[in-house]
């Protein structure tokens, strides 16, 4: 098993163990329990998948609005017949009953009639003076169910249907109106393609043909298929699940078929699969030899017909992409930043940067590097830009130069050159225009840019000797293999040549200006901690107290102090618990020491309410390692809660001088650290712990 896969195979457990989590308190009647495990699960999964449907049904009587708002995102992404149920469900719930009809209508047009959609159905018809409501089963039966008693009468592309049952060829038709006296039910007119709709694919396999196939718009129904021509024409069912198709939306229900090959058709002629509905799958017709490979003249290895084309492709796309960001040069200047893939807070402060350049009137170009390493991209800062030409560095090193020049450039700002080949640095100075340099953390000098040495411990940034050989026994996180020295000298050359290099704390700036002596370095906060407001004083907990770690916990960010804190607190049979509230190296461990809780991801606008929602007494900043600003300190503040940090770094220097939590001395023990937090959250704290301590950088330490 490959580390992707092994690493793949481990989200998929923790996904499948926050989900069964959920569906069990559920069963036991613990809605917030059950909410709070399936909103995990939701968000391991991206939003996707039957956990945003399951908890969005556990929200309803519980936190109406957002289940309606998770049914809504569902429905933004794929047409899901029990996603517009339970949004009509929870329009009804909130007295909307118009909004609850329109919900109602989307689940019944498209699809065929969920087996507990009459009771909401005629509740909803009754409330908005529609006659009733309607729809088409799989089987062509039309389902009219009337407020009052009357005369139905339904229309197939305008042609009266006798009997109220579809003709044969209902699955090749286009809609089908069903009326009171010429009032349409809800549900009417309804899509007779969307309902008999078939998607699957079939291929060769072992002589004979195999695939999988459903029907979107009625999932109930095992799909019906046919195979061969003519008189030869025979049927199958495909009802055997299958799992693991990728693209499919939540709740579907794919069902494989195979067909061995004694049971094809006699002959060579490649066989068609189709639907009730006549259309082929996709895949059908199927031929019955495996496509030829064209011979590469040139190795007389077999080369695969669509290789070329995806090259010829990828060619014209690129020459595509550079068209079109020469032709947007004309708009004026750009300022170009150089900046790492990995997302986190150097992403969103890249997000402020280009819009506060775009604010100004020029046009963003942002660089970033490939995975793996060896191009760099380009983009104009907003996800999802199509427009992302690559380079190949060093080889494309003078190209990248001429097109970044022909977009007018006036200012470069470097960011990060994580993963980045040295020579993006080559091609941005050769521009001849100036660049500032923004520190987010110490990659300028740190091959393993936290600072982090043996043990995981923070280094204390010794000389480059003892650094050469930390990288030596833990490794290195840059791109290439570069001696500390050399990458000192290469870092006060780019810093040297820089207009201005900016630090977001006087902390990072001193450490910066520590290592590269003489030059100015200006600190700028990334944020005003005055226009925050002042978190309310830490209110005494009676029982377990709550406390909240927030963002992506790793190891420089305190993943083993916070283990080793809540194993202290299981051993010593505290009354303390933790909730991360954010992501960590290893969710299991911390969750199996029955005292951590850990939400996953979150997007930057939902991380204040959802510290917030957590009901916390006060939180914890678990970094060993100097950061140089902490975002998520910011967050925990204005969630209304109060933080305690250990002595080091800018969030050290912001607690002391607002006075909003406080300090704790580097290397402190677990049980010295619960005793602390615990004192705080029942009132009982003598803090701030004096700053003093008998820490020893680097050194082998178990923080139990």
């Amino acid at each position: 098993m490959t580390g992707d896969t092994a690493a793949a195979a481990r989200h998929a457990a923790l996904v499948e163990d926050a989900f069964a989590r959920g569906q069990a308190a559920l069963a036991a009647g613990d809605t917030p329990e059950a909410v709070r495990w399936l909103d995990r699960a939701r968000r391991l999964t991206g939003g996707e998948g039957s956990a945003t449907l399951s908890l969005a049904s556990a929200l309803i009587g519980q936190d109406t609005p957002r289940a309606a708002t998770l049914f809504a995102a569902v429905l933004a992404k794929a047409d899901v017949r029990e996603a517009w149920l339970g949004l009509a469900t929870a329009r009804l719930s909130l007295g909307e009953a118009e909004a609850a009809r329109t919900a109602l209508a989307g689940a019944l047009r498209n699809h065929a009639p969920h087996p507990g959609i009459g009771g909401i159905a005629l509740q909803v018809a009754r409330l908005t003076g529609a006659p009733g409501w309607c729809g088409i089963t799989g089987a062509g039966e039309v389902v009219a169910c009337p407020v009052h008693p009357s005369l139905v009468e339904t229309r197939v592309d305008g042609r009266l249907v006798p009997g109220g049952v579809l003709p044969p060829t209902w699955t090749r038709a286009s809609e089908a109106a069903v009326t009171i006296e010429g009032r349409h039910l809800i549900g009417s007119p309804i899509a007779l393609r969307a309902i008999s709709r078939l998607d699957g694919h079939v291929e060769l396999w072992k002589g004979g043909l195999r695939g999988w196939a459903w029907h979107p718009g009625d999932p109930d129904t095992d799909p019906r298929l046919s195979f061969g021509t003519g008189g030869g024409t025979r049927d199958i069912v495909a009802s055997t699940p299958v799992e693991g198709i990728a693209g499919l939306p939540p709740l579907a229900r794919p069902r494989g078929f195979s067909i061995a090959r004694r049971d094809l058709p006699p002959g060579d002629a490649p066989v068609p699969v189709r639907g009730r509905d006549g259309w082929d799958l996709p895949g059908s017709p199927v031929p019955r030899t495996p496509p030829r490979r064209k011979q590469d003249a040139r190795s007389g290895v077999p080369e695969a017909p669509e290789h070329a084309a995806a090259a010829s492709t990828a060619k014209a796309r690129r020459r595509n992409d550079l068209e079109q960001w020469r032709a947007g040069a004309e708009a004026g200047s750009a300022v170009i930043f150089v900046t790492h893939d990995d997302g986190g807070g150097v992403e969103r402060q890249i997000a402020a940067a280009v819009a506060a350049r775009r604010a100004q009137g020029h046009r963003a170009v942002v660089l970033r590097p490939t995975r793996p390493p060896g191009c760099v991209t380009v983009d104009d800062g907003e996800q999802g830009d199509p427009l992302r030409p690559r380079f190949a560095l060093p080889r494309e090193t003078a190209s990248l130069t001429r097109f970044l020049r022909g977009l007018n450039p006036v200012l470069v700002e470097l960011h990060h050159f994580l993963n980045h080949d040295p020579a993006v640095f080559q091609a941005v100075r050769a521009l001849g225009v100036p660049y500032t340099v923004h520190v987010h953390d110490f990659a300028w000098y740190c091959p393993r840019i936290a600072l982090m040495g043996k043990g995981d411990r923070y280094c204390g940034e010794p000389e480059p000797a003892v650094c050469d050989a930390c990288v030596a026994a833990t490794g290195t996180y840059l791109h290439e293999d570069i001696p500390v020295a050399a990458l000192l000298a290469r870092s006060r050359t780019i810093l040297a040549g820089a207009a201005a290099i900016v630090a977001p704390s006087a902390d990072t700036a001193g450490r910066m200006a520590r290592h590269f002596p003489g030059l100015a370095i200006r600190a700028v906060p990334h944020e005003d901690d005055d226009a925050v407001e002042e978190p309310p004083p830490i209110a005494p907990s009676d029982g377990t107290a709550l406390i909240c770690v927030a963002g992506a916990i790793g190891p420089h960010k305190g993943f083993h102090v916070l283990l080793a804190c809540a194993r202290d607190a299981r051993r010593r049979g505290l009354d303390l618990s933790f909730v991360v509230v954010g992501t960590t190296i290893d969710d299991r461990k911390l969750i199996d020491t029955g005292r951590v809780f850990v939400t996953g991801r979150y997007d930057p606008e939902e991380a204040v309410d959802l510290i917030r929602a957590q009901n916390a007494a006060l939180a914890f900043l678990p970094s060993i390692s100097p950061e140089t600003w902490c975002l998520t300190l910011t967050e925990l503040w204005r969630a209304g809660l109060r933080a305690a940090a250990f002595n080091i770094g800018a969030p050290a220097d912001r607690i002391r001088r607002t006075g909003r939590g406080f300090l704790l001395p580097l290397g402190m023990r677990a049980h010295a650290i619960n005793d602390a937090l615990s004192d705080a959250a029942r009132g009982r704290s003598r803090l701030p712990v004096p700053a003093a301590s008998g820490y020893k950088p680097s050194h082998s330490h178990n923080p139990e």
